[in-house]
């Protein structure tokens, strides 16, 4: 096998360092997103707690601070743009840092990282941390129950009780959006004022498993199939499964109550 030529290398060169850099790209707007959207909760969800005068100093409080930091960054802003216009060769090393980074990120041997890979990596914070997407999904449809809205504070009650671990108004907020849910205001349930809360329609249902094998037996061409009656196999009580590939914890149904469940943390 001959050599490359140098046009070749180039090329594949170019186009190594194309993809590398939309890799890079990618990446780092995920972080950013997933950074602005954790700071964004934990502020709602910092606000969300209180109530009243304590709710509008808070505000206040955050408005002053949103004030603050625009002029700091405004600052920061027009002193590296007027660096650079000084100092244009900083851009040499920027742009040699790229592109060495853009290099190691398209190298062919890492291979792209599947859907399903990235679907079963954890994305739980606080008390579900640890948990994938689906995991969160299926602890919360089940301390939903069968309410079709249910308040924030009595979500973290009920999570609370099913896992036996100190959940939060802030724990809730991040587990039903890392979830993909929404948090609303003036959710209403029945014997309490409207509140923040959760509407069970905005939950996507987990991830479905995937279909079971044949149950009757396998058919082989040129065979005629068996025409006795089939025989019904005993099977025991329905044991509790584990949740989620990771087995951290698992739902068990009550027998003294089909709408109660018991989720055990391991």
């Amino acid at each position: 096998m001959s050599a490359p030529t140098s046009a070749q290398w180039l090329r594949a060169a170019a186009a190594r360092i194309a993809t590398g850099s939309e890799i890079l790209a990618r990446d780092r707007t995920r972080r950013l997103v997933a950074w602005v959207r954790s700071v964004w909760r934990r502020t709602m969800g910092w606000l969300g707690e209180a109530s009243g005068i304590a709710w509008a100093v808070r505000l206040a409080v955050l408005l002053a601070a949103a004030w603050v930091l625009r002029k700091i960054g405004v600052a920061l802003a027009v002193a590296v743009a007027r660096r650079l216009e000084t100092s244009p060769w900083l851009l040499w090393p920027v742009l040699a840092l790229w592109l060495i980074a853009a290099w190691r990120a398209g190298n062919p041997k890492r291979g792209p990282a599947p859907a399903a890979a990235a679907a079963e990596e954890p994305a739980g914070e606080g008390p579900a941390a640890g948990m994938t997407v689906d995991e969160i999904r299926t602890l919360l449809i089940t301390v939903f129950r069968l309410d079709p809205q249910v308040h924030v504070a009595v979500l973290a009650e009920r999570l609370t009780e099913s896992t036996s671990r100190p959940w939060s108004a802030a724990d809730v907020r991040a587990a039903v959006e890392a979830a993909g849910g929404r948090v609303k205001r003036g959710v209403r349930m029945p014997g309490r004022s409207p509140s923040t809360g959760v509407r069970r329609a905005s939950l996507s249902d987990p991830s479905p498993a995937p279909p079971p094998g044949p149950v009757g037996p396998v058919v082989v061409a040129g065979q005629q199939p068996s025409t006795g009656p089939a025989t019904a196999t005993p099977t025991g009580p329905p044991t509790p499964t584990e949740a989620g590939a990771g087995k951290r914890f698992t739902i068990i149904d009550d027998p003294a109550n089909p709408y109660r469940h018991t989720v055990i943390n391991h």
